[in-house]
């Protein structure tokens, strides 16, 4: 092949994880007629190089990662590729390896810096080295041995990696429920003093007296709330949740949510307005499912300005009682659509006014409503609105689970039916 026919700026892609390395041969190319392209372990080089066509491959052995020899032959393997000369610029390397995996030259470090570029003009005219075939054989059966080696060792690694992950799972379980036991035990006692004061038996109170009793309340509440989640979060994480299912009616399961959560929304001047449109009887754990819905307005009146307004919305459709929550809030941002329902996620929010809580809220809403057989799910900015005179722009966070008729529990969370609504967790 003639010089003219050579492309007028060769595209060199050169996979070296050194920076000096690359400099210098850019340094030794560029000024000469050719075009580098550079990428510093070998999954970025054979990325580059599926998206760039570089007329020819420069590769290191000793990369991060998958070495040069992998990075070669996954090289060859591509359509497109299969044609573009792979020379292997190496201090390290073995020469007859490097032919047998795929690559078509071999070049020592270091480099001639007055011959290089006339080496690198010759593989694109088409210089290929190659070994007799019986060596060829030996190298390749030399590689594959040395794969299966790396490939067992990986697989002893993962496995040792995955039984301390299981073993730091369930002590992680068992300190947040040791934790959250701890908690719960003097906090008992304080609930139950706080409701005798609140209640007058030992005599009146004065306003500010009630104010600040009041106060308390809602602290020692909020506790409450947390430590339910983490008994929930570490219980159901474990899959050693049962669910007590028994049949209720959409308003009978909400009457009391709303009652908690409008002493809340009127604290922070957010207006909770009620939807029921739902008919059909569900069945589930009454308890459990209360808390998934608090979880769900507690969280969007947390995060709504002050005169928003929160909505919340029983309908049933297709075999399915759907509570939906809407709020006018900041929203979330694309990349939080998902990592909400992540554990100990805290989203981005401005001001210490609206810091995050535990980031256990939404995730133990998933897990209840997972356990019975149905999906939740959050929309920002909601797809579709509601009826009515406001447009909520913040989120939808919402849930399903299959109405009295459809009830399928999800594997790992038995139900017993017609069990009492139990206390605590």
């Amino acid at each position: 092949m003639a010089d003219a026919a050579l492309p007028a700026t060769p595209r060199i892609l050169y996979i070296e994880d050194n920076p000096e390395s690359r400099a210098l041969v850019r340094s030794v190319l560029e000024p000469r007629g050719f075009d580098v392209l550079e990428a510093s372990d070998g999954i970025a080089g054979i990325d580059l190089a599926i998206s760039s066509h570089p007329d020819l491959i420069l590769c290191d052995i000793q990369l991060p990662g998958i070495d040069g020899y992998e990075t070669a032959t996954r090289l060859r393997s591509y359509k497109g590729l299969d044609g573009c000369p792979i020379v292997v610029l190496t201090s390290h390397g073995d020469r007859g390896l490097s032919l047998s995996v795929g690559a078509d030259g071999f070049i020592e470090k270091p480099i001639d810096v007055e011959r290089f570029p006339q080496q690198l003009r010759e593989f694109l005219r088409g210089k290929r080295e190659k070994l007799r075939g019986i060596e060829e054989r030996r190298y390749l059966r030399e590689y594959s041995q040395a794969l299966v080696e790396r490939l067992e060792a990986t697989v002893r690694e993962l496995t040792a990696a995955n039984t301390r992950l299981r073993a730091a799972a369930r002590s992680k379980n068992e300190f947040m429920q040791n934790l959250s036991h701890e908690l719960a035990t003097p906090l008992t006692p304080i609930l139950g003093y706080l409701k005798i004061l609140r209640s007058g038996k030992m005599g009146p109170l004065t306003d500010s007296q009630q104010k600040v009793i009041d106060s308390i309340h809602v602290a020692a509440d909020r506790l409450s709330r947390t430590i339910d989640n983490l008994v929930d979060f570490a219980t159901l994480e474990g899959g050693g949740q049962i669910i007590h299912a028994e049949q209720f009616s959409a308003g009978e399961l909400i009457a009391p949510v709303i009652e908690d959560e409008r002493a809340k929304s009127k604290a922070r001047r957010v207006h909770l307005v009620v939807s029921l449109e739902a008919t059909e009887t569900g069945c589930g754990d009454v308890r459990k499912l209360r808390q998934a819905l608090s979880n769900l307005i507690d969280n969007a009146i947390k995060f709504s300005p002050h005169g928003s307004e929160v909505l919340v919305r029983v309908t049933s459709e297709d075999g399915r009682l759907v509570f939906e929550v809407y709020d006018q809030g900041e929203g979330f941002l694309p990349n939080e659509a998902e990592r909400v329902f992540e554990p100990f996620f805290h989203a981005d929010r401005v001001g210490d006014e609206r810091a995050p809580g535990a980031g256990l809220g939404l995730p133990v809403a998933k897990q209840i409503v997972e356990a019975h057989g149905g999906r939740v799910f959050l929309e920002s900015p909601p797809k579709t609105q509601p009826e009515g005179t406001h447009h909520f722009s913040g989120a939808k966070v919402a849930f399903w689970i299959p109405d009295r008729a459809h009830l399928r529990p999800s594997a790992g969370a038995p139900i017993l039916e017609a069990a009492p609504e139990g206390g605590t967790s």
